[in-house]
């Protein structure tokens, strides 16, 4: 079936778009929104956006100047669009997501708490469980109506410092579509290599660091450009190397 095909049986089968504000706070605006597929004009964004899909798959394509960047969005990925950062289009796939909205004043205050910029670049579909999470725990602070403010602004500060550590132009490792932030790329290397003595699959990677093998091979593949299985092959011929060396070395 062809994209254009999909795209108008998936309308078909969507329930109407729907877009309910969940909360609006001093420095943020949280929604739950179910939409139908949709193409999205130009357009700019006036503060810091995080998404997270809590649904099945949807096809995404993002267009910025002569990039399109595609990808088939999965539950729990990530998606962020910097303040001032603008699209010249997208088309987006019947979806359900929550979305954060941060205002630039709350970005910008803890960026120069951790004595840095506020330089967050865009990213597309991430594998991030600690946002993933945190996101979740707004979610019901703000819906539950038991919350205290206190601690729903603990959350937005966390995320806040979430965004500035890890998706700042100097820290990003998820530039390509579907990648990790770089302390699950470490936590996911770390294992690796301190396993590579054993017969590792992908599998056991993945519930060591708390993702689905899918999803874990694909954020591997774009955080690394090489597949799991090939970066332990190269993994273990270093490590070889590396013994050889060391047993020539005190031969002689």
């Amino acid at each position: 079936m062809r994209l254009a095909e999909r795209r108008q049986h998936r309308d078909r089968m969507m329930p109407p778009m729907s877009k309910s504000m969940l909360y609006e706070g001093e420095g943020f605006i949280f929604e739950h929104q179910r939409q139908l597929a949709i193409d999205i004009l130009p357009q700019g964004f006036l503060m810091y956006s995080i998404s997270i899909k809590v649904d099945g798959p949807s096809e995404v394509e993002v267009r910025c100047g002569e990039i399109r960047s595609r990808l088939t969005l999965t539950r729990g990925d990530i998606t962020i669009a910097p303040y001032r950062f603008s699209i010249d289009g997208a088309y987006v796939g019947p979806c359900e997501l929550l979305q954060l909205h941060l205002k630039p004043a709350v970005v910008d205050r803890v960026a120069n708490e951790l004595g840095t910029q506020a330089a967050i670049v865009p990213v597309l579909g991430a594998v991030d469980p600690l946002a993933e999470q945190t996101i979740y725990q707004l979610e019901e602070e703000l819906t539950s109506g038991s919350g205290s403010r206190e601690y729903v602004n603990l959350l937005i500060e966390t995320l806040a410092k979430h965004l500035v550590k890890y998706y700042a132009e100097e820290t990003c490792t998820t530039k390509e579509p579907g990648g990790f932030p770089k302390y699950l790329l470490e936590t996911t290397l770390d294992y690796i290599n301190r396993g590579l003595d054993r017969n590792l699959s992908s599998e056991e990677i993945a519930l060591a660091v708390g993702i689905e093998p899918a999803r874990l091979a694909r954020a591997f593949r774009a955080s690394t450009g090489k597949s799991i299985h090939r970066y332990l092959n190269e993994r273990r011929v270093e490590e070889a190397k590396l013994l050889l060396m060391k047993s020539r070395g005190f031969n002689r």
